[in-house]
């Protein structure tokens, strides 16, 4: 993470993953049924869109800069990070429906089928990483294995993140605030409290200074009374998450990319006009 506070997201890869389903489109490759191709750019598209909200706020929530309307700094925080865990969750969402149409147009009994209504609201993290059914665990389903193996490994290495980022938008979204507390940032431009008419009042200035670190309410789903006391080193921060989801996305471009070129075999890689 650099002192502006900005996330290193390269989605190159994404990009030229968008260029091999063009190419797959084609008629004289895989073709276009079920209109598929629109189901992977528009979860691309959402994706992009997702990683930018993630940037946006994250940057916002430890910058200078006052937000508009103005918001106490707690306010802000809880503000921000809401944003950035709805778009962190559905970047992963909106992945996995890009790769879902990219698999469907390959082999249709593997993925979920893109014509059908009640098949797609199925479209979920689940797919890839599986869940606990009442008899026995459910794998996920089976393309991911067949056609984005490293992929799929990768995100078994990283479920725990996917897990986090989940539960932590969920509460978010259906129950209660998360921010539970964390570090103001105690370098402001010259000037910036004096603008304010702060000068010298240490109170009125932490209502107004940013966030250095961020601290996420740990086990958000449990009630409070039967949640366990944590160590402070193991208590998620939102900085930590953050890194660690910009190194997932980015990842997940290159892996997603290797195993498309590996194992969706086309008849021509050429774009002929």
């Amino acid at each position: 993470m650099s002192t502006e506070y900005t996330l290193a997201f390269d989605l190159s890869s994404y990009e030229a993953l968008d260029d091999f389903a063009l190419l797959a489109d084609q008629k004289y490759n895989l073709g276009d049924r079920g209109d598929w191709f629109n189901h992977f750019r528009g979860g691309l598209y959402g994706l992009y869109a997702r990683v930018l909200g993630v940037q946006i706020n994250y940057h916002a929530v430890h910058s200078w800069a006052l937000p508009v309307p103005f918001m106490n700094s707690i306010q802000r925080a809880e503000y921000h990070l809401s944003s950035i865990l709805f778009n962190m969750d559905s970047a992963i969402e909106c992945m996995v429906f890009a790769l879902n149409a990219l698999g469907y147009i390959k082999c249709s009994t593997q993925f979920l089928d893109v014509t059908n209504e009640q098949k797609l609201k199925k479209t979920s993290p689940q797919n890839i990483l599986g869940k606990p059914s009442q008899k026995r665990w459910w794998y996920g389903l089976k393309g991911y294995d067949t056609y984005f193996p490293s992929l799929k490994s990768y995100w078994k290495e990283n479920r725990k993140l996917i897990g986090t980022i989940a539960d932590q938008h969920d509460v978010s979204k259906h129950r209660s605030a998360i921010f539970e507390g964390g570090r103001a940032r105690n370098d402001p431009p010259p000037g910036f409290f004096e603008k304010l008419g702060m000068k010298g009042d240490k109170v009125r200035q932490s209502f107004v200074s940013p966030w250095e670190e961020i601290i996420l309410t740990p086990q958000p789903k449990t009630p409070w009374r039967q949640r366990p006391p944590k160590d402070y080193k193991n208590i998620d921060k939102l900085e930590n998450i953050a890194e660690r989801f910009c190194t997932f996305i980015n990842m997940c471009g290159v892996k997603a990319l290797e195993d498309a070129k590996s194992y969706i075999k086309l008849n021509s890689y050429e774009l002929k006009h």
